[in-house]
């Protein structure tokens, strides 16, 4: 904390009117970004490439932070709320499709957990790839895990223009 003090140029006590423990601190950090991520996750695109290359770029930009709550105390609310965020997206618009809300909620709980799975793991890479290499991975390996049940990505892909 004294580093980041320091770093932000402020006072122990200033920093300790706004926020009375680190633990607080961190929590209103992670709402900020939680609230920029369901940003990203809303973007609208003309394929889900490109969705996926806005939400990854937004990680990028925020490699840091989102680093940081991967390897801290924060990781199980984070990975929660991150859940959270595409499960509501993906099982809508799965189930629009099959008529089938446990499998629509199965098929979105998998692709939504191996989506964070690869993105913690692209974080936690030294020198991290280009966001839109990612994305096209991501891209890729959800449209083969739908394809398994006859479902297109494109056809479901809830924020085409």
């Amino acid at each position: 904390m004294s580093e980041l003090i320091k770093h932000a140029g402020i006072s122990r006590s200033t920093f300790y009117r706004s926020f009375e423990t680190k633990e607080m601190f961190f929590q209103w950090v992670l709402d900020f970004h939680m609230e920029g991520l369901s940003g990203a996750a809303k973007y609208t695109a003309n394929t889900p490439t490109v969705f996926y290359e806005h939400y990854f770029h937004y990680l990028y930009e925020h490699a840091i932070y989102f680093k940081t709550f991967n390897s801290s105390s924060m990781w199980p609310e984070f990975h929660y709320r991150m859940t959270q965020i595409g499960i509501e997206v993906y099982q809508t618009f799965i189930y629009s499709k099959i008529q089938n809300e446990k499998v629509s909620r199965l098929i979105s709980h998998y692709i939504i957990n191996a989506h964070i799975g690869v993105a913690m793991a692209w974080l936690n890479e030294k020198n991290l790839q280009p966001p839109n290499k990612v994305a096209q991975l991501v891209a890729t390996m959800t449209e083969q895990a739908l394809a398994s049940q006859h479902i297109v990505l494109s056809e479901i892909f809830p924020y085409q223009k």
